[in-house]
């Protein structure tokens, strides 16, 4: 009729195609369908599940008659054999007329939540309604919209029809409801989570959320010391990582009636089915192959640790075997996601340090039962250059970052700069002032970074007065670049306030990232040759143009030039006499794989984003009043480079996974491990030659993974990377005049990586 929604519409016109056919259809008609996977019936779980108080429309008061997945199967099966059915329509419902007020009621006593609290408001529309859905339910708005618009209609059995042709007793609404989640929780946890939903195929709401972390890592070690190693996790012997925040849940655990850590474990080295460890019991175990674990702590939800362990090269000595962790929890209620996105920024540190330390133990086992072999070493380096350069960098950025704090909380620039209402030439004075105080600030990292350290650790480095002539010109065309930059500013704050510096910021992004090439060789010797052709059969795979790039600085590592599009490959010709053929193609295709998996393009949209995030930040809380002064644009300087500062702290993370995400696809794609693995080392030997870092070390401060790590783990799966977004973000950081490009700890000193910096 008229008065039916669009979505109940649609269904009757889909049935009279069918039927006008002239294939003899059998419709059924039904209400709510109550089942895993069943659009409404997750709809109402989800809402129950995650919201003690629901403000609702008043479709909250129409009944229906929900009816069973059960009985919905039973008349489908049972309608092939009553040949009376043919032809005709039929409805189908439960035993229970109700309110979907009440079936809300009902669901919260079956999932043991208490009675939710529903308040039901006349001014929610459809259409409010399905977006309210969507956003605290994992149904979509296309399938949430249709749904909302359909609870208008009283939806119940009027013709007896099925029941004369087809008797039988349906389940009553409690009884469906009991049976469905009873299913979803037979289908959670028996020995493991083989899949998310409860039928592979099903939408990735069906069942209810499971959040899952997998992660992976690849270790030198055969099969069997990998799974001693993980064995060993738990009671006296820890595990592995965060120990400290183990004993922290464990401690919560008990206070709200859990066995916290008290249970420990029965034997040090090896586990059986069925035995605890800490507040984790074995629900699953194939020796040398699998391990899986369940919780019996009392979060808000179901959790599981599984171990999956893979043989990668077992031909390989020493060989190489993945472990692959996956952390599975179904939350329960609005308490369970709230718990799970709290735990989760924990997780590199406690899940990333667990798989490091499994790593090393299984390695150190390996060893032990495998005969030495003859090690020899060679290079007349001094060992720790990389560790001394991240030290100079944590010293410039945090010098940088101090003064920048203090200076705004002094109100400095207020005091030492011009007032507004100064004239134009006293203004442009004061941010000249400003930028050669920064010019010598900087100065004395930089003599450290590109002189000190190289000569201290028997690294490439030119005479003295080549580097300081270097190193003025490069802090000279810097300064230059960051006073055009300070005065573009000033002259569109003039004109257009905030908008005009946030359009004007915004542009100088465009232009450091278009005009890279041209910054770049003004700053340091940088010369440029199109790739020979015998050059180019090392880039058939490679659709952007290539140009050998020869600089004075052995970390030069070239890069990919382009805005979102690229149009230049960089490669630096240092790569020929350092890399081998196999080695410089896979080299190449590396950078080639980074534009195919389209992360570079994330990682150079991520970077504008931040960047042109942190100018509308730093402009807002200067104000439009003060802009136009050196003492606002001063002022905006120093708060974006607080802001640059977390992006430090943030962007390598993504950055990371870029990495990672192009070396699996290289490898997938058929590329030999020895030739990736000595690649790698052969490029790291270039910059810090550091084969492994601290975990913390490297979480915080490297967009570029230790050799270890890009080898062999661990990293997160099924998260999409964003490659070189870091140090992308560094690059383009002058355009709100950032203060932290030069002070990173691969910049210090190193006038030819302050546009391109070290991607490889």
């Amino acid at each position: 009729g008229p008065d039916l929604s669009q979505h109940l519409r649609s269904r009757r016109q889909v049935e009279e195609e069918l039927a006008s056919s002239g294939i003899p259809v059998t419709t059924f008609r039904a209400a709510m369908i109550i089942g895993s996977g069943s659009a409404s019936f997750e709809i109402l779980r989800y809402l129950v599940e995650r919201l003690p108080i629901m403000v609702t429309p008043k479709w909250v008061t129409t009944e229906c008659q929900p009816v069973a997945i059960a009985d919905v199967l039973y008349w489908l099966a049972q309608c092939l054999e009553v040949h009376d059915t043919s032809g005709k329509t039929l409805e189908i419902g439960g035993n229970d007329v109700m309110a979907y007020q009440e079936l809300m009621r009902v669901m919260a006593e079956e999932l043991g939540l208490r009675r939710r609290i529903i308040i039901p408001v006349p001014v929610l529309t459809p259409r409010l309604s399905s977006l309210w859905i969507n956003l605290v339910t994992p149904v979509s708005y296309r399938i949430a919209r249709p749904l909302a618009e359909g609870l208008k209609n009283r939806v119940v059995v009027t013709d007896d029809t099925t029941q004369q042709l087809m008797p039988h007793t349906p389940l009553g609404a409690r009884e469906a409801i009991r049976r469905a989640l009873e299913k979803i929780e037979r289908q959670d946890v028996e020995t493991r989570w083989s899949v998310a939903g409860p039928i592979p195929g099903d939408p990735s709401w069906a069942g209810g959320t499971v959040f899952t972390d997998e992660r992976v890592v690849d270790v030198e070690a055969d099969s069997a010391s990998l799974y001693a190693a993980v064995c060993r996790i738990g009671g006296g012997n820890g595990w592995y990582a965060g120990d400290i925040l183990w004993r922290i849940r464990g401690w919560m655990d008990t206070l709200v009636g859990g066995p916290g850590l008290r249970r420990g474990r029965r034997l040090p080295e090896t586990v059986e089915f069925g035995e605890t460890l800490d507040f984790w019991r074995v629900v699953g175990i194939d020796r040398d192959r699998s391990l899986s674990l369940r919780a019996e702590m009392k979060p808000p939800g179901e959790a599981q640790l599984d171990f999956q362990i893979e043989p990668v090269e077992p031909g390989r000595q020493p060989p190489i075997t993945r472990l692959v962790m996956t952390a599975r929890f179904r939350p329960r209620g609005l308490a369970g996601l709230l718990y799970w996105y709290a735990v989760v920024p924990l997780h590199e540190f406690v899940f990333g340090g667990m798989l490091r330390g499994i790593s090393k133990t299984a390695e150190a086992m390996h060893r032990s039962n495998t005969p030495r072999q003859n090690e020899t070493t060679t290079g007349d380096e001094v060992p720790g250059y990389g560790r001394a350069r991240l030290w100079l960098g944590i010293t410039g950025v945090g010098t940088i970052v101090t003064l920048s704090s203090a200076a705004l909380f002094l109100k400095l620039p207020e005091r030492l700069l011009p007032p507004a209402t100064a004239p134009l030439n006293v203004q442009v004075k004061g941010l000249l002032f400003f930028i050669v105080l920064y010019a010598l600030i900087q100065l004395p990292l930089d003599f450290l970074g590109g002189y000190f350290l190289p000569q201290r650790y028997r690294r490439q480095h030119p005479p003295f007065y080549h580097f300081l002539a270097s190193l003025l010109r490069g802090v000279g065309v810097h300064s230059i670049l960051l006073l055009l930059i300070a005065l573009s500013l000033l002259g569109a704050a003039r004109v257009g306030g905030i908008v005009g510096v946030v359009l004007a910021g915004t542009l100088l992004v465009i232009v450091l990232l278009r005009g890279s090439i041209t910054l770049a060789t003004a700053i340091a010797r940088l010369e440029l040759t199109p790739s020979t052709p015998e050059l180019q059969d090392d880039l058939a795979a490679s659709t952007v143009p290539a140009y050998m790039s020869e600089s004075d600085d052995e970390g030069f590592t070239g890069s990919i030039v382009g805005l979102f599009r690229p149009r230049i490959q960089l490669l630096p010709m240092r790569w020929r006499d350092v890399l081998d053929t196999d080695a410089f193609h896979i080299a190449v295709q590396r950078r080639q794989m980074a534009i195919t998996t389209g992360s570079w393009w994330r990682g150079r949209l991520l970077a504008v984003i931040f960047t042109v995030a942190g100018i509308i930040l730093g402009t807002t809380i200067v104000g439009g009043n003060q802009l136009g002064s050196a003492q606002g644009i001063v002022n905006f300087s120093l708060i974006f480079t607080l802001w640059s500062f977390l992006g430090l702290l943030t962007l390598p993370t993504p950055s990371r996974r870029g990495v990672a995400e192009v070396d699996h696809a290289l490898l997938e794609a058929g590329c030999d491990r020895n030739i990736l693995e000595r690649t790698i080392t052969d490029l790291d030997n270039l910059q810090d030659r550091e084969r492994e870092r601290p975990p913390l070390i490297e979480t915080i401060f490297h967009p570029v993974p230790s050799v270890q790590a890009r080898l062999h783990g661990p990293y997160a799966t099924g998260m999409k990377g964003t490659w070189n977004a870091a140090r992308t973000t560094v690059a383009v950081s002058p355009a709100g005049l950032g203060l932290l490009g030069r002070a990173v700890h691969c910049n210090c000193g190193r006038p030819a990586l302050w546009v391109f910096l070290p991607i490889d």
